[in-house]
């Protein structure tokens, strides 16, 4: 199976199918940032094949959103990735579908982003390049083969348990038989397919 496809496809169908959510959620995100607390999870069947992938803001997985300016938070962000690397931590499908987890990738952009590389400072308005800089995030793209996809039922998700900052996730999910969106909370963090 290879990967990156897959997840391309991932969004694809999701963004298909919600467009008018998508396209609204867009114009926010340009026109008023992205809101600190929330992360987005959406949600694609591909036959035995499910596809997770998970936007979350820096100030949400690790208190931040800029590049890291000690060695804690250099740390703290090297932590977090590898605890996104690990999938069945943050989150499970029903067991009866016997999802096992094939891939897992996972970026970021605090560190990996080179703020000033590719251009001259003095062709740009550095207060407002800083400005886009500082918003910095996670993502991670996750599949997962099921043995027995006709028994999912729910995801359980422990998110909010390794990353407390969150305040909600926007779950999209497509498969075969529904579509639906939905938000968890700390205190309500079962998604019913």
């Amino acid at each position: 199976m290879t990967f990156l496809p897959r997840v391309t496809t991932c969004a694809l169908i999701v963004s298909s199918l919600f467009s008018a959510a998508a396209a609204s959620d867009e114009y926010h995100r340009q026109h008023d940032a992205h809101q600190h607390g929330i992360v987005e999870f959406n949600i694609a069947q591909d036959g035995q094949d499910l596809l997770l992938e998970i936007t979350a803001p820096g100030a949400d997985v690790v208190g931040f959103e800029h590049p890291p300016t000690s060695e804690q938070q250099q740390q703290a962000v090297e932590r977090a990735i590898e605890e996104l690397k690990q999938a069945t931590e943050l989150f499970a499908f029903t067991a009866s579908a016997k999802c096992q987890l094939t891939e897992a990738f996972i970026t970021e952009n605090l560190i990996t982003h080179d703020s000033h590389a590719g251009h001259d400072h003095e062709e740009h308005d550095h207060d407002s390049h800083h400005e886009h800089a500082t918003h910095g995030g996670f993502s991670a793209q996750y599949a997962f083969h099921c043995a027995d996809i006709k028994q999912l039922k729910d995801l359980q998700v422990s998110w909010f348990k390794h990353f407390p900052s969150t305040e909600k996730i926007a779950i999209q999910a497509i498969t075969e038989t529904s579509q639906k969106a939905e938000q968890l909370t700390p205190t309500s963090t079962l998604f019913k397919f």
